[in-house]
């Protein structure tokens, strides 16, 4: 009921008052290849490189609309990264639009793999149904499960957690799925641990695990942003008045987060906050201690 009365409010009522240019300007607007590259402290050298695509929070429904998928699959086509990762709310507020979504989905490919996690607005109507329907086509929806990719002579975890609402909740499915995961006392540990998670507090346990990186969305990077390096959250808008990760990258000792500003929203503007589809391309770190974690950025735009 509540997201309900969200989207009517923030969606249906700014798209009725404006007779539909503010839905046709927020499908005309730009969307970013955002290429960040982040240096990791224990990244072997064979994996020194290697480009992870991510997109999140795409909300196909109403005000972004199917039709834009085309245009979503270019950009990540052309970012061409190794492995891509989905992390939720594949759609806004109905299931109707999900033989296109799943159809798009199954155009996506990497030479490493095409990994997904839901969102809460992916289980707003019928959470089984999505489910269901995801896993009959064959799509890689993780649910509190972990993959191990053998590449390059490494090992990596790959872990996606399902949607729950709450930390403690949150924090018990991340602490499950990857303590179930964890090499035994006489394997060594992985040369590589990604963790996908629609909300960015995953962060926090992850961290409790030594996740060299966790990926999310979630918080749209909070769509308005009035200014940046304002506050110790980095930026200064609606997402960093609700979350503790509102946008781009954290670190926490040699653990990383990215919370990407997504594709879709949830009414039709953005200020200083373009959707993205993000690239990331991870760097072994250099010798000297005080230069990890070094970001670099750049954007294109499509």
């Amino acid at each position: 009921m509540r997201a309900t009365l969200r989207h009517v409010a923030f969606t249906s009522a700014p798209l009725w008052l404006s007779r539909g240019s503010f839905g046709r300007a927020h499908n005309n607007r730009p969307l970013c290849l955002a290429r960040h590259t982040i240096t990791l402290p224990n990244l072997p050298q064979a994996l020194d490189g290697l480009t992870i695509t991510h997109l999140s929070d795409l909300h196909i429904g109403r005000l972004t609309t199917a039709a834009q998928l085309p245009r979503i699959l270019e950009v990540v086509a052309s970012a061409k990264g190794d492995m891509i990762a989905v992390t939720g709310d594949f759609i806004d507020l109905s299931l109707k639009v999900l033989d296109d979504v799943i159809a798009a989905m199954h155009k996506l490919s990497a030479p490493l793999g095409v990994y997904m996690v839901p969102g809460n607005h992916d289980y707003l109507v019928d959470p089984h149904g999505f489910v269901d329907r995801f896993r009959a086509a064959g799509l890689r929806l993780m649910l509190n499960e972990a993959e191990i990719v053998e590449h390059a002579g490494c090992r990596m975890c790959i872990a996606g957690v399902d949607f729950v609402h709450g930390k403690r909740g949150l924090s018990r499915v991340v602490h499950d799925t990857l303590r179930a995961a964890r090499p035994t006392p006489s394997t060594p540990r992985f040369d590589l641990s990604l963790l996908l998670a629609h909300h960015p507090d995953a962060f926090d346990p992850a961290c409790r695990h030594r996740v060299d990186l966790t990926l999310s969305g979630h918080t749209h990077g909070g769509q308005f942003i009035l200014g940046n390096g304002v506050t110790r959250k980095g930026s200064l808008g609606l997402a960093s008045l609700t979350s503790r990760y509102p946008r781009g990258l954290y670190r926490r000792d040699n653990s990383y987060l990215y919370v990407t500003t997504g594709i879709g929203a949830w009414f039709p503007l953005r200020v200083n906050c373009p959707a993205e589809v993000a690239l990331l391309t991870l760097r072994r770190a250099p010798a000297h201690p005080h230069r990890h974690g070094h970001v670099h950025h750049s954007h294109t735009q499509a």
